[in-house]
């Protein structure tokens, strides 16, 4: 079989009508269904490099497209009926099948001793009077917008996601928190996050329920010692000096000192002889093999990067929250297939994944076409060309 279908095989048909019977997605509709909005999404979202309605409607009508969704005569939907479709179909179906590529995405690939996942969020913001959900920015021309806040964990693929619109939500105190805490998957699973969570409350609820973790915090937070990890000498990394390990208890802005100890390590960068801190509750563990996790937490900013460019992130093709929600969890699920072809193919970016995951899949089309023609070229052109007059 060939690779791409391989691939496509994570998500195969039957999953996609038990899960279409399970959340009754295609109970009012008989023309644009869940499997085939998910496959016009999916489809649109790795071949165009810029997704719009009018674009889907295009591809709805293309022989390529048939042949990958097995739709057999081509449908015409105005753009604005796959608008409507957005606005009411069930989200619930394009979770299930995000959910169900994650578990299929692991249980395919190697697994690794110690499960890192990196949370962060990013936003998407769009004008007033276009926007009817999300929260305001106080003060000044801040307050024309509302913002959309995508908080993700990613290990090596988008392990999840969520989707906040509230104003409680502005803090990352609150958001970071609240997605990590439901998505621990297992007690050797360590969350990694940026400066976003500095509430000693929020350390606290962590280590209660013992989610390991590992950030950054100011290196003049007040605290006092409670035990000396001793450096028999400095440690050196790539970028950085170790300078001191303890563990100490942290004192809010009330001067009210935390339930747990935490341990903070101390360094200093070589460029520049900044000084720097991390915060962790890991106990087992080196200091310089902290500072290291930490360090991987960049791959999730390439990921942002990478959807909001080539996966059309920050461009809102429906602005209603359910079909915000269908194109989240299509562009996750997207994101896992094309993760896992990067991988597999030894690619160094996702921009050339996407590219060649693209080209390949269009090959598999056209060769699928053969096959099922039995190398017909007037079969093969009737297909091709069925209802482009």
């Amino acid at each position: 079989m060939d690779y791409i279908s391989r691939l496509l095989s994570f998500i195969p048909d039957k999953d996609l009508e038990l899960f279409a019977l399970d959340t009754q997605v295609n109970k009012f509709s008989k023309k644009l269904q869940g499997d085939l909005l998910f496959k016009l999404l999916f489809y649109c979202l790795v071949t165009e490099k810029e997704n719009s309605l009018r674009g889907m409607q295009s591809a709805l009508e293309s022989s390529l497209f048939r042949a990958i969704s097995n739709s057999g005569s081509t449908l015409s939907i105005a753009h604005s009926s796959i608008s409507e479709r957005l606005n009411t179909v069930k989200y619930q179906y394009f979770e299930r099948i995000f959910s169900h590529c994650i578990s299929a995405y692991k249980s395919s690939s190697v697994i690794v001793s110690k499960e890192i996942v990196r949370f962060d969020s990013t936003i998407v913001s769009l004008s007033s009077s276009l926007l009817g959900i999300g929260y305001n920015l106080k003060g000044g021309d801040a307050e024309k917008y509302r913002l959309l806040k995508f908080t993700i964990g990613y290990s090596d693929v988008p392990d999840c996601i969520c989707f906040y619109t509230g104003q409680t939500y502005n803090s990352e105190n609150v958001a970071l928190t609240q997605a990590i805490i439901p998505n621990q998957t297992s007690k050797e699973q360590i969350n990694v996050f940026d400066r976003g969570i500095t509430s000693r409350s929020n350390y606290d609820a962590l280590t209660d329920k013992n989610i390991l973790f590992i950030s950054r915090i100011d290196p003049v937070a007040k605290h006092t010692v409670y035990k000396e990890n001793e450096l028999k000498a400095l440690i050196n990394t790539y970028t950085l000096t170790v300078v001191s390990d303890s563990w100490v208890y942290l004192y809010t802005m009330n001067k009210k000192r935390s339930t747990h100890p935490v341990r903070i390590i101390k360094a200093v960068k070589k460029s520049d002889g900044e000084a720097i801190a991390f915060i962790t509750n890991i106990k087992k563990m080196k200091a310089k093999e902290i500072t290291e996790i930490y360090r991987s937490r960049w791959q999730i900013e390439i990921f942002f990067k990478f959807i909001k460019q080539h996966l059309n992130f920050s461009h809102l093709l429906n602005r209603t929250e359910n079909g915000i929600k269908v194109v989240m969890y299509v562009t996750m699920t997207a994101a896992i297939l094309l993760a896992h072809y990067k991988k597999d193919k030894e690619l160094k970016g996702y921009k050339i994944a996407k590219r060649k995951f693209a080209q390949d899949l269009e090959r598999d089309i056209i060769y699928n076409i053969v096959l099922m023609c039995n190398g017909d070229a007037e079969k093969a052109k009737q297909i091709l060309y069925q209802n482009t007059s």
